[in-house]
Parts: C-alpha cells; sequence; structure tokens
C-alpha cells in the first residue's frame, strides 16, 4: 500500500505542478496583453508630439502634384506630394521662403513632402 501512495503522491504533485505552470502562462499572457495595449496609447501620445509645431501655412495652387504655391512662394516637389488647395502645412525642415531644401507636414493628411523652393509668385 505504500507504493500505492507514493505514486498517488507524485501523481498529485505532478498535476498540481501543471496546474500551477497554465495559472502561471495565463497570468503572463494576460500581462503582456496589458503591457501591449498600454503601449500603443503611449506611442499614440508619442507620435502626436512629432507633430511639428510652428507657424501654419496654406497651400494656394497647383500645378499635377509637382508644383505648389505656399503662401506667396513657389516650391518645386522633390518627391510626389498628395497636396490639395487649401491643405494647412507647417515646416518641417528649412524655413518658409528662405530656404532652398525644405520638409513640409500636411496636417491634414499628416504627410511629410520634400520641395524646393523656385521662387517668389510676383502677381
Amino acid at each position: 500500500m505504500t507504493v500505492n501512495k507514493n505514486i498517488l503522491n507524485k501523481i498529485s504533485l505532478a498535476g498540481a505542478t501543471v496546474t500551477m505552470s497554465l495559472k502561471s502562462t495565463f497570468m503572463i499572457s494576460a500581462l503582456l496583453l496589458i503591457s501591449v495595449l498600454s503601449t500603443n496609447a503611449a506611442h499614440s501620445a508619442w507620435f502626436e508630439r512629432l507633430i511639428p509645431q510652428g507657424e501654419t501655412y496654406t497651400v494656394r495652387e497647383i500645378d499635377r502634384d509637382l508644383a505648389f504655391v505656399i503662401d506667396g512662394f513657389i516650391y518645386d516637389a522633390r518627391t510626389s506630394c498628395f497636396l490639395a488647395v487649401g491643405d494647412r502645412v507647417v515646416f518641417f525642415e528649412g524655413r518658409h521662403g528662405i530656404d532652398y531644401r525644405a520638409t513640409i507636414y500636411d496636417l491634414d493628411s499628416r504627410e511629410r513632402c520634400n520641395l524646393l523652393l523656385r521662387g517668389r509668385l510676383y502677381e
């Protein structure tokens, strides 16, 4: 009878170990899920801080996604830019009307666009 009792203890001990590992796995999974969800919220706030701050300019005219008039200055697109008339932009790199190369950030579509300053628009 002693042999059977030892075997039952080992089995029940092994069962308790398996049960404990399932509980641990569930708890770890729940904690990982919570951390991923909170990380996404933190990243969202972090990306909002990346939106450049500064004076807002308006796109006045467009010529086939290649040239743009932004508040009195003509810019050529270095890459394809999808701006629309009336879009609000902030100069991310470079200064409006001063620097030859500039990168703007479209506040409406949340995209960057690389531009070259062509010159002042004289009307």
